[in-house]
């Protein structure tokens, strides 16, 4: 090998000895570099969880505080006392619907009571006799001279139907007619009446007021429609 060989391979091994320790170098630092990034992260991890924990700790502690400052015994006298407050200013309770149908019954009976007169009888088909002082005449539509008629659908014989049925605790359509005729003389009428199931049974006696209508005056509850009319 010529001497200019040789030169030419020491220079060849010094470069690649060279470039090899740049290489080593360059690992170095980038492994330095890693490592202080992970550092870092390290530290950063550790200041985010260590703020938390400072946060829940601060939080507990004043809820802590404010319980403290407000014992549960305090709260539950406090809230007693508001509660007494409000029903103080309520107003009274209203009385329920049972109790209010059954004080409107009573007021009524004892109203009627003082109206109603109740009366035996003699006669065997008849339970007892009603009258009531305010009993009224159903106002008549009719003018002029009264004709009395039973034609059905006749104004006349309407208004009687409808004094009636003014008079007894039944209902038109709940009902059956049984009978409306005279009474003894074209002023007054007499009809029989059952509910539908013949338990209840009355006899109506009405009476015309000249320029008001027919009037009811006498109502007979029956034992029997037998003989009744």
């Amino acid at each position: 090998m010529t001497e200019e060989e040789n030169k030419l391979t020491k220079r060849s091994q010094q470069t690649s000895r060279t470039h090899r320790r740049n290489l080593n170098k360059m690992d170095k630092t980038l492994n330095y570099l890693i490592a202080i990034v992970s550092i870092l992260i390290v530290i950063t991890l550790m200041v985010i969880f260590i703020g938390n924990d400072d946060k829940d700790t601060n939080e507990i502690a004043k809820e802590q505080q404010e319980n403290t400052e407000s014992p549960v015994g305090q709260a539950t006298e406090d809230d007693e006392q508001e509660e007494q407050e409000d029903e103080a200013q309520e107003p009274a309770s209203e009385p329920n619907e049972a109790e209010s149908e059954e004080t409107e019954t009573t007021e009524t009976e004892q109203e009627d009571s003082g109206k109603v007169t109740v009366n035996a009888s003699t006669d065997p088909i008849v339970k007892e006799v009603w009258q009531n002082e305010s009993w009224q005449p159903y106002t008549t539509a009719q003018s002029g001279s009264h004709v009395s008629t039973f034609k059905k659908g006749h104004i006349d014989y309407e208004e009687k139907l409808g004094a009636i049925y003014s008079a007894i605790p039944l209902a038109k359509e709940d009902s059956i007619l049984l009978r409306v005729q005279n009474n003894g003389n074209a002023s007054s009428a007499i009809a029989v009446v059952t509910s539908k199931d013949k338990q209840s049974k009355y006899r109506v006696s009405i009476q015309w007021v000249d320029g008001q209508g027919w009037k009811p005056i006498l109502v007979e509850v029956l034992n029997s429609l037998e003989g009744a009319y």
